[in-house]
């Protein structure tokens, strides 16, 4: 007798399973998250969604001494920069995930590296969202006419992987994951089930042929790829692409890497024929103009193994309502909050009557605790409506008592601040043996407490 089959649900948050549909997810606490991913039987071993596997084999273990080293045969993107965030380039048989929101320009981003790459090799791109036509008017407008790369709107997984391995191309990619379909299953595609199932296939695809591919992915709206905690414990890398629609910048920044350092950022410029990337990086996120303006002051933080300079600005105002308001862009609002309470307590300024608005120039978002003595700085330079020469820069981490503590990578700080004409910075106290005497075209002031900045 056939055991009765039942609907099984699930999370796209979470990824919990349930018996029976819900309006609200009884394990994250998120709306309209859980769909129906298929059936499943009452008994233990039968359901189809976790069918058991058949005939295993394995291949024979290696010693780890025996294993070469892909260092000398990654591939590289044709950008410098977004090399260094892979790591050194693209490995063989890597996944690798790229994020962002709609009209980013991630289809831009890849078309860019599959042109690059097509002098190499072929290049294999699979749409699923646009058609040739639609792939060809952007690759018209970019200059890309390399007849290495093969254009397919192929959606099924297993015809992709027999593609894939039929081809040997250099390099795939997959726009977005979000629209491929294991054939097997009858879920919509886009559904966790077909997200994990179908990224499963890609990643043993790549594994055996030694082909890197890249899936790209939407973001939810909160800002996190969807179905992250399926793909993201799959994949080898995760890349995830920032930056307003409407300004010209662009951030390519590695969450995850198994081949490289986490953290490390790209920038790129669009442009009418693509993208282009940015090799000067020290005065991107600094006003140009070399006016003192009060509220405004210059720091430095790390972005993976590299420092960039940027510009903190803070705008105080008599508050018009009956409560004060707490603004940040780029910065964590919970940090100005905090701050403003500490410069209310230590230094006196009666900071509960005004509005702050905080924002950090360039449309880069940070969340540093190095950043501290900088929007400290800012919000009184703006109080007191007392400019700060752009000839001076802040680094520190404050406390709730007031006290500056040290921060990591002092030295790479310092030196891209010298970098961009800094001759003056207030640095913890904690950091100043570590540095003294190392940069003499530095004028280094250590500071302990916020009241020794002289505001």
């Amino acid at each position: 007798m056939a055991k009765k089959q039942l609907p099984q649900y699930q999370c796209k948050s979470c990824g919990d399973t349930f018996s029976r549909w819900a309006g609200k997810c009884p394990s994250c606490g998120e709306w309209n998250q859980i769909d129906e991913v298929g059936m499943a039987s009452t008994g233990r071993f039968d359901s189809p969604v976790f069918e058991k596997p058949k005939d295993r084999r394995y291949t024979d273990p290696k010693s780890i001494g025996s294993v070469v080293s892909d260092a000398h045969i990654r591939t590289t993107t044709g950008f410098s920069e977004l090399d260094l965030v892979l790591g050194g380039g693209i490995v063989p048989g890597s996944l690798v995930l790229v994020g962002g929101e709609p009209g980013v320009g991630k289809s831009t981003l890849v078309l860019e590296i599959a042109k690059n790459i097509a002098s190499e090799g072929r290049v294999l791109y699979i749409s699923g969202e646009e058609s040739a036509s639609q792939i060809g008017l952007r690759a018209k407008r970019m200059g890309v006419t390399s007849e290495n790369i093969l254009l397919s709107s192929e959606v099924y997984a297993e015809n992709i992987s027999q593609m894939i391995s039929d081809l040997k191309p250099r390099v795939v990619f997959i726009d977005s994951i979000q629209t491929i379909l294991k054939e097997s299953l009858v879920n919509q595609a886009g559904t966790i089930t077909q997200l994990r199932e179908s990224s499963q296939i890609f990643l043993e695809t790549a594994k055996r042929t030694s082909v890197p591919i890249f899936l790209i992915g939407h973001i939810t709206k909160d800002g996190q790829i969807a179905g992250p905690k399926v793909l993201e414990h799959l994949v080898d890398t995760v890349l995830y692409f920032e930056g307003d629609r409407f300004n010209y910048y662009r951030i390519l920044r590695a969450v995850k890497n198994r081949f490289g350092a986490v953290g490390d950022t790209a920038i790129f410029e669009m442009v009418f024929g693509g993208l282009k990337q940015v090799l000067d990086r020290h005065r991107l996120f600094i006003s140009p103009e070399s006016e003192e303006r009060s509220g405004s002051v210059l720091s430095s933080v790390m972005e993976g193994s590299r420092a960039i300079s940027v510009e903190v600005q803070a705008l105080v105002t008599k508050s018009s309502y009956g409560q004060a308001r707490r603004m940040a862009e780029g910065l964590d609002n919970r940090r100005v909050i905090l701050l403003s309470a500490v410069l209310e307590k230590y230094l006196g300024f009666p900071l509960s009557e005004s509005d702050i608005f905080s924002n950090l120039a360039g449309g880069l978002s940070i969340d540093e605790p190095s950043l501290d003595l900088a929007i400290a700085a800012s919000i009184a330079s703006s109080f007191k409506d007392k400019p700060v020469s752009r000839e001076i820069g802040f680094l520190g981490e404050v406390g709730l008592s007031g006290e500056v503590r040290s921060v990591g990578q002092i030295s790479l700080r310092l030196k891209e601040l010298a970098g961009i004409g800094i001759s003056k910075v207030y640095i913890p106290q904690g950091n100043f043996k570590e540095v003294e005497g190392v940069f003499t075209s530095l004028e280094l002031t250590p500071v302990k407490h916020l009241q020794e900045l002289g505001f």
